[in-house]
């Protein structure tokens, strides 16, 4: 990540790096926004996916087993997103492994994990609301996606205790982007959990709330 090519903004964020990366720096997340976030240039998406939802929980409930549906759509969502962080599966490969979990390789179970976590996750958040939002669940959920990633490094649920960087092909000298150092990802992860609780004065103020419902 050369300092050069970053905007002034985030060069004024910049901060070094533990050994044995002291020559370089990593990149402080902006302190969140208290006077709140306009929503109105959402509200037509955000209108468009709660019909999207109400049809497929008309479809649901016309089915004998409504799991049917939601089952597919956890899945759709685990094999979209971790595509775009490298891991690479199919849907089919995900529905005959929860059929039979030796058809499944380790790819196509840590993906499936991501589904489980979702399914898990959505009953939860739907009685306890945005008081949902705190560490431990980060590092549950996060235990829980990486139990079958052989790859990670540190331990599934922890902080990281490693300096990590985006891009480079395994060379920090051409990172495109480097996280913040270890010792500072508890204290911010808190802090956006709190604001994502609303703990903060960004709601003051706040006119029109997006309330998401999620069916099934």
């Amino acid at each position: 990540m050369k300092r050069t090519e970053l905007s002034g903004g985030v060069r004024e964020r910049l901060v070094r790096l533990p050994a044995p990366y002291e020559h370089h720096y990593g990149v402080l997340p902006l302190p969140l926004p208290e006077e709140g976030i306009p929503l109105e240039e959402i509200t037509a998406v955000h209108s468009e996916a709660q019909l999207a939802l109400g049809q497929a929980d008309e479809i649901a409930r016309s089915l004998p087993d409504p799991y049917q549906i939601s089952r597919i759509l956890s899945r759709r969502e685990a094999v979209s997103s971790s595509a775009m962080e490298g891991t690479h599966s199919t849907l089919d490969e995900l529905l005959i492994a929860d059929e039979d979990d030796d058809q499944g390789g380790q790819v196509v179970r840590q993906v499936r994990d991501y589904a489980l976590a979702l399914e898990r996750f959505v009953p939860s958040a739907l009685i306890a609301g945005r008081q949902i939002f705190k560490v431990d669940l980060i590092q549950n959920l996060h235990r829980s996606v990486l139990g079958h990633d052989a790859s990670y490094r540190d331990t599934p649920g922890d902080f990281r205790q490693e300096v990590v960087w985006i891009g480079g092909n395994g060379h920090i000298a051409y990172s495109v982007y480097n996280p913040p150092p270890p010792a500072e990802v508890p204290h911010f992860l808190k802090d956006t959990l709190d604001y994502m609780r609303e703990d903060g004065m960004q709601m003051e103020g706040s006119k029109n709330p997006l309330v998401l419902r999620v069916p099934l």
